[in-house]
């Protein structure tokens, strides 16, 4: 058995203020995006997880762990815990996502366990449970349970649907770098231009259907935290928005997102980059439409 599971991206992303559980609040809009991992299924007596990324780049495979400290692996945990199932499985994961790169690569690896087991194993979870168990994995895994257009408040996990419509083709963009979260977090002084009144306007945006209007009306906090240590990440961006395209940022970073009218546009960029001698790893993809989520 196979279970897909798709990445995000974020829509504008405001640090509002920092919380006294050591978290803090933010405000943005989530979109569910086609690029996403495999999980296969498999009998087996015990539980087997292993995991491989051939499509990725050498030092991204060095990133990733598939023992218990993968996200997949404590989302399978916490369904042994909730239901006490002894039931083996020979589980492979095959990642297509970056990790470390503001896309909810490992969050979506949790939310596709938790639907996979869910049938593999046969355990008829309702909705509700299966969210629950989501909610103690991460601030993501929520909103990649079910994909979509959310706006995502407290950690994220407060989330309010959005009208999802057309799909719309999309160039992301990871440059040869990772960006550690609890890091940039830290860096955050209270002090933003971004704030709810701007992912009011994305919203706006969004209910109108046009994301290249929402990207362009957006802010991302993470943006003015880590473009002053990492300048690299303030040229990967001008070098699309020099072209012309609506570029933003998502989530921590450092991956980038280009608005594409066409998906032919991604072909010339890719080419630009290369000639441009760029070691950036770019990706096409596009956001899901509300077919997809039917």
């Amino acid at each position: 058995m196979e279970q897909l599971s798709f990445s995000k991206i974020n829509i504008g992303l405001a640090i509002l203020n920092k919380r006294d559980d050591g978290y803090h609040n933010i405000d943005t809009i989530f979109q569910s995006i086609y690029l996403g991992d495999s999980i296969y299924f498999a009998k087996h007596h015990s539980v087997v997880f292993s995991g491989s990324a051939p499509e990725l780049p050498q030092y991204m495979n060095d990133m990733m762990a598939y023992d218990e400290t993968n996200l997949a692996m404590k989302a399978l945990r916490a369904v042994q815990t909730y239901t006490g199932c002894t039931t083996g499985g020979a589980i492979h994961l095959l990642k297509r996502v970056p990790p470390a790169a503001g896309l909810g690569g490992g969050s979506s690896d949790a939310a596709a366990m938790l639907l996979g087991l869910n049938k593999f194993w046969d355990l008829r979870l309702t909705d509700d449970e299966l969210m629950t168990l989501a909610n103690g994995l991460g601030s993501d895994v929520p909103f990649l349970m079910r994909g979509g257009t959310a706006r995502g408040k407290g950690r994220g996990e407060e989330l309010s649907y959005l009208p999802t419509g057309k799909p719309h083709w999309l160039l992301v963009v990871k440059p040869e770098l990772s960006i550690s979260t609890t890091a940039a977090y830290s860096r955050f002084n209270n002090e933003s231009q971004f704030d709810s009144t701007t992912i009011d306007e994305v919203e706006k945006a969004i209910h109108t259907g046009d994301i290249k209007e929402a990207m362009k009306v957006s802010g991302n906090t993470f943006e003015e935290l880590i473009f002053p240590l990492h300048p690299e990440l303030q040229s990967c961006k001008k070098f699309f928005t020099d072209r012309g395209y609506t570029t933003i940022m998502t989530g921590s970073g450092p991956t980038m997102v280009v608005y594409l009218d066409a998906a032919r546009e991604a072909l010339t960029l890719q080419e630009e980059i290369k000639a441009a001698g760029h070691n950036w790893l770019s990706l096409i993809t596009k956001t899901h439409g509300k077919e997809a989520l039917a």
